[in-house]
């Protein structure tokens, strides 16, 4: 009984870890995601500010440098979340607990 209580809080333990690590890897997706606006908005109120007539290359890196965090928390997200995932799988089998055969007799 204690053996299985403990398989039990194991498994408990492997799920939430693994909730925390998706709950970590969306924060770390919503921060990218805050400094490519920051950087494409800073680029855009250059742009209004400037006099000049033509596109200055501070605001062409502004909005490369927004873009970039962009897409590489984009791709940081699936990666890890896919690694999170396929972790998850491996060790599923060995907290998993196979339920107890209904159809056998074992009342002889």
């Amino acid at each position: 009984m204690k053996e299985k209580r403990k398989v039990k809080l194991d498994r408990i333990d492997v799920d939430l870890a693994v909730k925390r690590t998706k709950m970590s890897c969306e924060r770390s997706l919503l921060s990218y995601i805050r400094t490519a606006c920051v950087f494409v908005s800073l680029a855009f109120t250059y742009l209004k500010i400037a006099v000049y007539d033509k596109f200055d290359t501070f605001v062409i890196i502004m909005f490369c440098i927004g873009f970039g965090f962009l897409i590489f928390g984009i791709v940081e997200y699936f990666l890890t979340m896919h690694r999170t995932n396929n972790i998850y799988k491996e060790y599923e089998d060995d907290f998993y607990e196979p339920k107890e055969d209904l159809t056998s007799d074992n009342d002889h």
